[in-house]
């Protein structure tokens, strides 16, 4: 019998593999809040067994490539990713809306109708592309699946999961978190973190703890990352002097101190390989506040999706 608190990387990717199918056709029914939310996590779940996959080949172990696989999900990933924005703007904003006086609403009602009509064309594309990719996904990550030994035969126990997910976050993260794309990057690379060290099992202590840290900042910096671009997008619509953008720059500002904090606390804690790091206080003004047109960040922030 296995032993309990091993983690089965192989196991899990044929897991999300099957999960990813069925969300697939969920969303081509009815690309809805929660399945466009489920969709675009399992691309990313899936990107992280084939790293972690890659990870392993590197140390002796043979898999195939999948790089179209990885293409189809990158173009999955990227169209479920607009959708779910939109929606994470919209809640935001709703939210917001709901909570403030009189002489907020009338631009945030200006800005829901702009979001949900972006969010009507976004989820179309969507529908679009799964029913372009479907069926090459599947023949994809299936004949994938079956060049790949037993789904028994890959276990990591709990110490070398969590030296392969610090030793692989060390060797992709950026080591200086001074600029907006840094601090993106770095969201990034914490959640595949995360997905990496969620394979062990609830009962595996130590990389679940190490899953804990990574999650809480991939979370810290999508705050952040979600009131700068949602700022942005209200200086575009409504204008840089409404009171409401003026709201959500406070809103990104407090939101990029609580990540920084986070991120200080973990370096120190030396979970985080930062060779340089400012301290809150004395970051560049850019990356509080907008710098560019709204659609120049959108674009921006698709081409960060990548």
């Amino acid at each position: 019998m296995p032993p309990a608190a091993n983690a089965y990387p192989l196991r899990t990717l044929e897991e999300h593999i099957t999960e990813l199918e069925a969300m697939v056709l969920q969303c081509r029914a009815d690309p809805g809040v929660r399945p466009v939310h489920r969709l675009r996590t399992l691309t990313r779940r899936v990107e992280a067994q084939l790293t972690l996959l890659d990870t392993l080949r590197t140390r002796g172990r043979r898999t195939e490539d999948a790089l179209d696989a990885r293409r189809i999900l990158k173009k999955l990933r990227r169209a479920a990713g607009e959708v779910r924005d939109l929606d994470v703007q919209t809640g935001l904003v709703s939210d917001y809306a709901g909570k403030s006086r009189n002489r907020l609403r009338g631009d945030a009602e200006k800005l829901l109708k702009m979001l949900g009509d972006r969010r009507e064309r976004a989820a179309g594309k969507l529908r679009k592309t799964l029913e372009k990719l479907d069926r090459k996904l599947a023949i994809e990550l299936r004949g994938m699946l079956k060049n790949l030994p037993g789904t028994d035969s890959v276990s990591l126990s709990p110490k070398q999961l969590t030296e392969l997910v610090r030793e692989w976050f060390k060797g992709n993260a950026p080591g200086i978190y001074e600029t907006t794309d840094q601090l993106h990057d770095l969201r990034k690379r914490a959640k595949l973190a995360r997905y990496l060290g969620e394979n062990a099992p609830k009962n595996a202590a130590e990389p679940r703890r190490l899953a804990a840290e990574f999650e809480s900042l991939q979370k810290a910096g999508g705050r952040w990352h979600d009131w700068l671009l949602l700022s942005e997008i209200a200086a575009d619509e409504v204008g840089e002097g409404s009171a409401l953008t003026k709201a959500f720059r406070r809103r990104a500002k407090l939101a990029l101190a609580a990540y920084l904090r986070l991120v200080v606390s973990l370096t120190q804690a030396k979970d985080l390989p930062a060779e340089s790091l400012r301290p809150a206080q004395s970051l560049p003004p850019k990356i509080g506040a907008a710098s560019a047109p709204a659609s120049d960040a959108v674009r921006a922030s698709e081409r960060r999706q990548a």
